[in-house]
């Protein structure tokens, strides 16, 4: 009797099993149908049609406009007097190599740079962001410690504030150098002579060198899909001609945000010449830094 219990049982698992594997089956050719009867999501708009030569011309009057306009608010800005200047010059070499040493960190070369990359110690500066874009860089390498990396951003968010209440463009600033080996900067002495005889604060990854003579045109934005490319290769084009016409009144902007935060002892800063760079260096820990 237990033998006949067992195999009505064994049957019965195996009937279920068969019937569980049809309801599958048809529960899968359910899904699929449904899935292939809901309606798709709205198809991707269409590419906007080539301009014709009238939009075209109409375009680029409205940019030449636009141009103008903004040429004449920077015509309306100072340019750096003599006193600021000199106020930018102030720190000395040895003032930031002090300063630079304090709050930094020395790495010998590639590998023990990757190794304090992976601790958080140092990072890496992206190539292209809101405030700055990443110069070619021959003698150094685009890392610095979290607090320089913070003082950069906060320099940004300064200068664009400044712009902003002008009504203009924001800017960016280009990045010419950052952290130096021992080894690179030993190079960098023999094709340079304004080079650090000695040591140098950019290799502590708390220095950086930002142009003042050129500068970046605004981040691109997201345009609309029926945007025109041309109508953004004519504003691109236009930005850059004026940035390279109006670079002292840049210069002076950018200088001014430097110069407020070196006062509140937040970095050291040299005005330089023969390298028209701002070299900065972090004064003090930044509470964003943390990687």
């Amino acid at each position: 009797m237990r033998s006949w219990i067992k195999v009505g049982l064994a049957l019965l698992v195996a009937g279920g099993g068969c019937t569980d594997d049809g309801d599958a089956d048809s529960n899968r050719a359910l899904a699929a149908e449904a899935a292939s009867a809901r309606p798709a999501g709205p198809p991707p708009a269409p590419p906007p049609p080539p301009m014709t030569a009238a939009d075209s011309a109409v375009a680029r009057e409205a940019v030449a406009a636009r141009g103008a306009a903004l040429r004449a608010a920077f015509d309306s800005l100072r340019v750096l007097g003599a006193r600021e200047v000199a106020e930018l010059r102030l720190d000395r070499n040895a003032e930031q190599i002090a300063v630079a040493r304090s709050l930094g960190i020395r790495a010998s070369g590639a590998a023990e740079i990757e190794r304090l990359r992976r601790q958080g110690r140092l990072v890496e500066l992206d190539d292209s962001t809101t405030y700055w874009v990443l110069r070619e860089m021959d003698h150094s390498v685009p890392v610095v410690t979290p607090d320089g990396r913070a003082m950069l951003i906060e320099l940004g968010r300064r200068f664009h504030a400044r712009l902003d209440s002008l009504g203009l463009p924001l800017y960016r600033m280009k990045v010419t150098s950052a952290l130096r080996t021992d080894e690179s900067q030993a190079d960098l002495r023999r094709t340079n002579r304004n080079a650090s005889r000695t040591v140098s604060a950019h290799e502590f990854g708390t220095t950086v060198d930002v142009s003042h003579e050129r500068f970046a045109v605004p981040a691109p934005r997201a345009q609309p899909d029926t945007a025109h490319a041309e109508v953004q290769e004519m504003e691109t084009e236009m930005l850059e001609e004026l940035g390279k016409e109006k670079a002292r009144q840049l210069q002076a902007e950018l200088g001014r945000a430097i110069w407020a935060l070196r006062n509140e002892g937040a970095l050291r800063v040299m005005m330089e010449d023969a390298q028209p760079v701002y070299h900065m260096t972090v004064a003090r820990r930044h509470t964003s830094a943390a990687p």
